[in-house]
């Protein structure tokens, strides 16, 4: 039997996109692995175009595949790929196929070439498929409920992977896949999509009654659920409301943010400023002071000027975010954002980017010692476990390391926070 190695790269769509294709392929009786570093027969990249930098990685990963083992067939899928096919088959790759091919990997697996349609979310067959189990293995499992997205901020070719047409999946369908999953044990849902701010457009469905006939369902249940990604202008009182007294959902948003200047912001085509940003911070943090919030963060886009800078860094030294993910600004060709004047130069969001790490280090410690100092005690699903440790989440998303490796894997414990480390928190079980 032929080996197959899956990496992928981007968003948690693609995680569970690729365990469908996993799925896929071992019920065709390939022997499937995920991003492990073991030789393999076949190597499937499931791409992503979001940064320069995931394409480089990527390319990267190509060659050294093909020097390393010359016979492995390299096949790329995704958004990568319909964006840039003559790249891939310049390093070397032996099969590419798009956002609409990978679905159906069991057609093409045999097949070299390039298959990708373009403007596959106009086909009247396109569907959104559902995993089996969780991505890899793990106790999370990746809800996709939504592709496509109608925003065209003026930095993003997504849109030309995935979409100007929103597809959502059937209330039914999700109820059934996650029924059928709680009884296959899984105990934590990750609900995602391209943008799940339009899921159920253009119906009278949406994604707060989504949300809301889920905790009406399993409110009762020893599971959890979690938003992935959220645009700042959906949120309004009523949704921290509901997710801060929720049994089941974190009380933790991920705030697609961006950036918090004016200027910038409409640059990006943005549809919120900084005094929305500011009333909203306020008023999540009012309901609960440590109610948690992750976001992304953009650098040095074009026209960033250090006043615009600054008023970032003012903001993320004034809020406690419990994690950030910022990345420099990367120009994506056929974006209006690449042909704007005034780009900032690469080492000016270098020093940019070290100095807003720092600002972001110690509003993470921030959020951190709120949290410890609250007294409460975080309820944690064990998701991994080595020869002393044991690992997992919390309802506010923060990552434990537990003193005690004798507890079960997908059991929830509730912990004492000893100690802040880098990458989260140590703690004991109570």
């Amino acid at each position: 039997m032929e080996k197959v190695n899956i990496v992928t790269y981007g968003c948690k769509l693609n995680q569970a996109e690729s365990e469908v294709i996993g799925e896929k392929l071992s019920s065709l009786n390939y022997i499937v692995e995920y991003d492990k570093s073991t030789k393999s027969d076949i190597l499937i990249i499931n791409s992503c175009t979001v940064t320069s930098e995931a394409e480089r990685k990527i390319r990267q990963l190509i060659r050294k595949t093909k020097r390393e083992k010359p016979d492995t067939k390299v096949v790329v899928v995704g958004c990568y790929t319909h964006t840039d096919t003559k790249s891939l088959l310049k390093n070397g790759v032996d099969l590419i196929l798009g956002n609409l091919e990978k679905k159906y990997i069991e057609n093409y697996i045999d097949k070299n070439g390039v298959f990708v349609d373009l403007d596959y979310w106009h086909s009247k067959n396109e569907k959104i498929f559902l995993p089996q189990k969780p991505y890899n293995n793990y106790s999370r499992y990746f809800l996709p409920i939504e592709e496509g997205c109608l925003e065209f901020c003026t930095y993003c070719r997504i849109i030309f992977a995935r979409g100007n047409k929103i597809r959502s999946v059937s209330k039914d369908e999700i109820f059934k896949k996650i029924d059928s999953l709680i009884k296959k044990g899984v105990k934590e849902f990750i609900i995602t999509g391209i943008n799940l701010t339009y899921y159920g457009y253009g119906t009278d469905y949406n994604l707060l009654n989504l949300i809301m006939n889920i905790e009406k369902k399993y409110q009762s249940q020893k599971i959890r659920f979690r938003i992935s990604s959220l645009y700042p202008d959906f949120i309004n009182e009523n949704i921290i409301q509901f997710l801060n007294e929720s049994k089941i959902f974190e009380k933790h948003i991920h705030l697609s943010l961006q950036h918090v200047s004016t200027k910038v912001l409409e640059n990006m085509g943005r549809k919120y400023n900084e005094k929305y940003l500011i009333n909203l911070f306020d008023m999540i943090f009012r309901i609960n002071d440590i109610f948690s919030i992750s976001s992304d963060i953009i650098v040095g886009f074009p026209g960033e000027t250090n006043e615009d800078f600054e008023i970032l860094l003012e903001f993320i030294n004034k809020y406690p975010f419990s994690r950030v993910h910022a990345f420099r600004y990367s120009s994506r060709p056929n974006t209006k954002a690449s042909k704007m004047p005034h780009q900032v130069s690469g080492e000016i969001k270098k020093a940019r980017m070290k100095q807003l790490q720092q600002y972001i280090k110690n509003s993470n410690e921030q959020y951190l010692k709120k949290l410890i100092n609250s007294g409460i005690t975080p309820e944690i699903l064990i998701e991994k476990k080595d020869n002393q440790y044991s690992y997992g989440y919390d309802e506010y998303y923060i990552y434990h390391k537990i003193l005690n490796n004798s507890i079960n894997l997908n059991d929830f414990h509730k912990v004492k926070i000893n100690k802040i480390e880098n990458t989260g928190v140590i703690s004991s079980v109570l």
